[in-house]
């Protein structure tokens, strides 16, 4: 992924989030809303990055797949190896962008995109105050979309600014059939494979005797 050469892409994991969030995958309505319900608690949790996805694992992936995506390819490419100790460090993708701002992001938009997909009226009926409803749907009230009922949810990634540019941001809109959840980044700086190494046992090598023929 690090020399991805398109700017519109969708990983493997957002394609597992796509069915896990969509009646196809839920079986149901009630059963989609139920999950929505389920991440969002996950996502106010203070810590949430525990090496489990529901979305994978509901795939097939094994535990070990899982915590490699979320532990080797979110963990080191997304996000720096030393998150949350070191904050301000980026990941190799973005070294440039801090880790704590692409967590936050992440977790605010996700969160928001979760609130469209449930619709107007499973959040009243959860007493989500008016305010923040009016805000939340201000896009969709200018295109006249319908607002009430759980929709599918559809993640994507978008390489919009250039290499080395400091740009994160994410977006959500609902449309009339699927709520549409985009990350906006600038192209990934391509790193080989070594760097996973060096990063995670830099300590080591320093101290590494010299092996001698």
């Amino acid at each position: 992924m690090g020399g991805m050469p398109r700017w519109f892409a969708k990983t493997r994991e957002m394609a597992a989030v796509d069915l896990y969030f969509s009646v196809q995958g839920a079986g149901s309505e009630e059963a989609l809303i139920g999950r929505y319900l389920q991440a969002l608690r996950r996502l106010r949790a203070d810590f949430f990055l525990d090496n489990r996805s529901d979305a994978l694992e509901n795939t097939g992936s094994d535990l070990t797949g899982v915590a490699a995506s979320i532990g080797s390819h979110f963990v080191g490419d997304w996000i720096h190896k030393r998150y949350p100790d070191n904050p301000e460090l980026g990941g190799r993708f973005w070294p440039q962008v801090a880790s704590q701002k692409v967590v936050d992001y992440l977790r605010w938009g996700t969160m928001i995109a979760f609130h469209k997909a449930l619709g107007r009226d499973n959040l009243v009926s959860r007493g989500v105050d008016d305010e923040y409803i009016h805000a939340l749907f201000e896009s969709e009230r200018h295109i006249d979309v319908e607002i009430d009922g759980v929709l599918p949810l559809a993640m994507s990634w978008n390489c919009v600014a250039a290499t080395g540019d400091d740009y994160f941001e994410v977006d959500a809109l609902r449309g009339p059939t699927v709520v549409e959840l985009a990350i906006a980044t600038p192209r990934p700086y391509g790193h080989g494979a070594v760097m996973p190494l060096v990063e995670e046992y830099e300590w080591n090598l320093r101290q590494a005797p010299l092996i001698e023929g």
